[in-house]
Formats: C-alpha cells, structure tokens, sequence
C-alpha cells in the first residue's frame, strides 16, 4: 500500500479498519440505550398525570431507576468506545461518548433532585435528557456509518468471484 503526503483524517482511517467486537457492542449499546431514553421519557409522562390522583405515592421511582440504569449504560458506550481501536480514532465517536456519558450521570441527576427546589432547573433536566437522547442517536448513526464503511472496505478488499475462480 502506497502512501501520499496527504494526512488522513481519523474519520478515514477508521473507516477502513475492520469492524470488531468491540464496535458491535458499542452500537448494541447505543440502540439499547435510545430505546431506554424513549421509554424514560413515557415514564416522566406517566409519573407526570398519575401524581394528581395518587400524590403519596411515588410515581416518579421507576423514572428515577431507569435514569440511573441510562447513566451506567451511557458510561459502558464510553467503555466500549474506548476499547474499540477504530472508535478511539474516530474523534467525533470518542466526544459524543464523552459528552453523553457526562450529561447523563453527573448532570442528569443533579438537575433532576435540584429541580425539586428551584422549578426552572427541573425545566433543565428535561431539556438535558432531550439533549442526551440527541447526541445518543447522533452516536448511533455514526457508529452506522462507521459500520457502513468498514463493509465496504471488506467488500473493495476482497476478491470478485470470477478472480477467485482464476486463481484456482
């Protein structure tokens, strides 16, 4: 393989490695974690109308659970993002990782208990769990398209039929 004077970018260098372990369970985790994210937020919904007809009840506490389960899967998507060679080099990967992981387990809750003092910061926590669910699937249709790519690569590296048929 020849090599030019002009760098590549991590994105195409990434690309072109091949997809591994690590890679599948880094996009398990993401479409995972978008699915919990969506059913978060029916949780707050339910939590939401129930608390008028039941107000000594806690209808916020399978909310508040399924928060902290999204908080450590977004921490295991920076693992795993940090364990796939090809993810590391992807810098988009790596800070969308970063960013959601710290958004969902530090911010998250702190706003969330915050919010129940001062009504405005509650507001946040909404605004920041659609912001979660945002880089999320961002992260996710990167890893896509990293996904994409690395078949392709596979595809271009590997012989058309007819040429493994002359070899013979």
């Amino acid at each position: 393989m020849t090599r030019s004077s002009r760098p590549e970018r991590a994105g195409d260098r990434a690309a072109a490695r091949a997809w591994g372990r690590g890679d599948r369970a880094l996009f398990a985790l993401a479409v995972l974690t978008l699915v919990l994210i969506a059913v978060q937020f029916t949780l707050a919904g339910f939590g939401a109308f129930t608390m008028d007809k039941t107000p000594t009840d806690n209808a916020y506490g399978a909310h508040m659970v399924l928060g902290v389960v999204i908080g450590v899967m977004t921490w295991l998507i920076l693992a795993a993002v940090l364990a796939s060679r090809a993810a590391r080099a992807h810098t988009r990967t790596l800070w969308l990782a970063a960013g959601v992981a710290l958004l969902a387990l530090p911010v998250e809750p702190l706003l969330g208990d915050t919010g129940q003092h001062i009504p405005a910061l509650g507001a946040l926590h909404a605004l920041n769990g659609l912001a979660i669910f945002a880089l999320t699937g961002w992260l996710t249709g990167e890893t896509a398209r990293r996904r994409a790519a690395a078949r392709e690569a596979g595809r271009a590296a590997a012989p058309a039929p007819a040429e493994r048929a002359e070899r013979r």
